[in-house]
Order: structure tokens, then sequence, then C-alpha cells
């Protein structure tokens, strides 16, 4: 089978649990995905009943696959979709999906630190385990002091016993990096992985659009569920599958365009 990671990526996000690919947008792409981010924006500004997090240092559009096509596009980027689901396995979906806007100015805690599925997941023996993959993409710039997301390396390999020290604020957990990286780059990471949002220092307003990939025969978490209407554009076997529309346990996962029957 043909293999879309590179030995060195495989080796880099086994070990440390993460990868970033920076730049991946050309020029017409990120303008594309900020229009479509903009308008999203706007819509949700617009109509308090729109499900999300609206406090002043963060605002969360919840179920951004709802609000246009172009994410959904956005989630089988030909450059980064193929990388995950070698990584995930063939069974994946969309289990959640977002807008994240972070302005300058609000402050965090250490309690910020955390993984997508220890408490979310028990029962799973995380250390040998690739349950679920975050990626995240950038639409500005994000400097190291502009909320640049948190990871502490190698952590999805700890057992749940793994004492983890307690910390004021995010940046003093030992050990950790950020992932600054211009607009139109890409991180994704194990999603045992510890992480944390950074604080925001910049001048800029950090702006990301994230997909949460598990596999199908997970349920997605509330509020993300597919509406009928997301639902009737998904247009081939893989969005169907992406957008858990098919069948959790039997049935072909779906295939890549090109990709052949093994």
């Amino acid at each position: 089978m043909h293999s879309f990671i590179t030995d060195e990526q495989r080796l880099f996000f086994e070990s440390q649990g993460y990868l970033k690919l920076d730049n991946v947008l050309d020029t017409n792409e990120l303008a594309e995905l900020r229009a479509a981010a903009d308008e999203a924006e706007e819509l949700w500004r617009a109509n308090p009943e729109l499900p999300g997090t609206r406090i002043p240092e963060f605002l969360e559009i919840e179920a951004i696959l709802e609000y246009g096509p172009a994410f959904l596009s956005l989630a089988q980027h030909p450059k980064v979709f193929p990388l995950i689901r070698e990584l995930l396995g063939r069974d994946i979906r969309i289990i959640d999906h977002a807008y994240y806007i972070s302005p300058p100015g609000g402050e965090l805690d250490g309690d910020a630190w955390h993984t997508d599925t220890r408490e979310r997941l028990p029962g799973i023996h995380h250390p040998r385990s690739l349950m679920m993959v975050r990626a995240m993409w950038t639409l500005e710039d994000i400097p190291p002091d502009g909320g640049a997301t948190l990871v502490l390396p190698g952590s999805q390999h700890f057992d749940n016993d793994v004492a983890v020290p307690k910390v004021a604020v995010p940046e003093e957990m030992p050990g950790a990096i950020a992932l600054d990286c211009p607009a139109g780059s890409v991180y994704f990471f194990n999603g045992d992985v510890l992480h944390s949002p950074g604080t925001n220092r910049s001048n800029v307003t950090r702006r990301m659009v994230l997909f949460n990939y598990g596999h199908k025969w997970m349920r997605a978490w509330q509020g993300h569920e597919a509406s009928p209407e997301l639902a009737a554009r998904a247009s081939n076997p893989m969005e169907r599958q992406l957008l858990g529309l098919t069948g959790g346990y039997y049935g072909e996962d779906a295939l890549l365009p090109g990709e052949v029957k093994e």
C-alpha cells in the first residue's frame, strides 16, 4: 500500500505525539478559507442562539462544518488528511469540529492543561492506543506569545498514574513547547498528548479551525452530529464516513481518490 507519511514523520509523531506542517495552504486556499470563516463568524455573532462559547477571552463556534462546504473540503485536504488517516486507520471519522477565536488579553491558569481522551474514554489502555487525532489549522500567523497551542512531547505514553506538575500558568509546564506557525499551517496531535492553549499576549487575534478525528464506531460529541442539511451535502463515500453516516462496525471503509481496494 502506498504510504503518504514519511518514515521520519511517522517516527516523530510516534515518539513526540504531534506533527507540524508549515505553509500547507497556498495564497488562494488561505484567502478562501478566511472568507468562509469570516462569513461563519458573522452569522454566529448575529444569532446568539447558535451553539458555542461566548466569553471575552475565547469564542468557539461549535460544529463549523455546518457553516459551509469549505470546511468539509479542508477536513479532507490532500496534503494532510491522508497522513492522519494512515496514522489513525481507514475507519476514520470526524467526532467534533469548531472554529476558535482567541483575542489578545485573555488570562489562563495551569488547569488548562488536558488531554482529549483520558477522562472521556475510561478503560482504554492509553499508552498503547491511538483513539483520536486533533488537527488545527491556522488562519493567522501564530507567534510564540500569540496563544500558540502548548504540547508536552511524549506525554501520550504516560500511564494514567503519572504525576503531572501543577503550574500557575500554562507556559510554566516543564518540557512544554509552543506550536507557533504561519497562517495556512496545520498541526495535529495524538488525543492522549497533554496540551493547553497558550496565553495570547500578542496584538493579533488567534483564529483556528479544528477537526478531531476518531474511529467510525465512535459517536460524535454532543452538538457535533451532522444536521440533515450537512448530511445532504455529503457527495462521496468518504464524506459520508467522516460525518458518521455509515455503519460503525460493518461495511467497507471509504477509499481516497485513486486508491484501490486491497
